[in-house]
């Protein structure tokens, strides 16, 4: 709706002297915009021999079907013209699964940070259990807010389980980040450790490919919207480190 444009032909081109703005929702998009429409006001006398300038008279006047009317008169306030102004669509609150999809395509963790004891740069071994553990401040719920149609969506993603792929064909899966090595603790408070039978010798690079999956929960609330809430799908995020596993050689003596 351009009711600038419509004045400007019925004035034949007039000068404004004030604005007011109104939603555009012509275009059938469910968030509308905002567009200036000019007032044309008499400023100068009209020019002599053409006829006197336009302005509005009266209220401009909501109809029961939504429409708005506006008269349009000379200067000596002489009726020209009534003009009818399309109703505004009003703007219909997204659907939830229109907000869950939007959330879903924000839910984006980052990724894990591997460590494991011995440290995989220096190499693992056999027949000792290797401690695998990610940074316990990553192990919280992650937060992040985007707007989904003008309303605030915020959304959640929390870590529930990780699983460690080898790089020899096994797995294992850990309800937690597993418990960081320190100097002097017994391998029985590892919350999470695997043991290699054999070496890295034959694999690619001599060297297997570890990596640690974290599969996060998702959720939302949203500002709104009768405050809509409820559960997203999971996603994953991965990181992968590469160890060379060595045997323990014995001593003949």
């Amino acid at each position: 709706m351009t009711t600038a444009g419509v004045l400007a032909i019925a004035a034949g081109g007039v000068a404004a002297a004030d604005t007011t703005e109104v939603e555009d929702c012509s275009d059938g998009h469910t968030l509308c915009t905002t567009l200036t429409v000019e007032r044309p006001t008499t400023v100068d006398p009209a020019p002599s021999g053409t006829r006197a300038r336009l302005n509005f008279c009266g209220p401009i006047r909501l109809q029961s079907d939504g429409n708005v009317t506006a008269d349009i008169c000379d200067s000596d306030d002489n009726l020209i013209q009534t003009l009818t102004l399309p109703a505004n669509r009003t703007r219909t609150p997204p659907s939830k699964s229109s907000v869950v999809s939007s959330a879903m395509g924000a839910l984006n963790p980052p990724a894990p940070t591997i460590h494991t004891s011995p440290g995989y740069r220096k190499g693992l071994l056999v027949q000792t259990p290797t401690w695998l553990w990610l940074p316990p401040s990553y192990w919280r719920t992650y937060s992040t807010t985007i707007m989904v149609w003008g309303y605030v969506v915020t959304i959640f993603a929390t870590p529930t389980v990780v699983r460690w792929k080898m790089g020899n064909g096994d797995s294992i899966t850990c309800l937690g980040p597993g418990t960081p090595w320190i100097p002097g603790f017994s391998d029985t408070l590892s919350t999470c450790r695997y043991t290699y039978r054999h070496s890295s010798d034959g694999a690619p690079r001599d060297r297997y490919k570890i990596t640690a999956t974290v599969t996060f929960v998702g959720s939302f609330t949203t500002v709104g919207l009768g405050g809509m809430r409820g559960p997203l799908g999971a996603v994953t995020r991965s990181s992968s480190v590469y160890a060379p596993v060595a045997e323990i050689q014995g001593l003949v003596v």
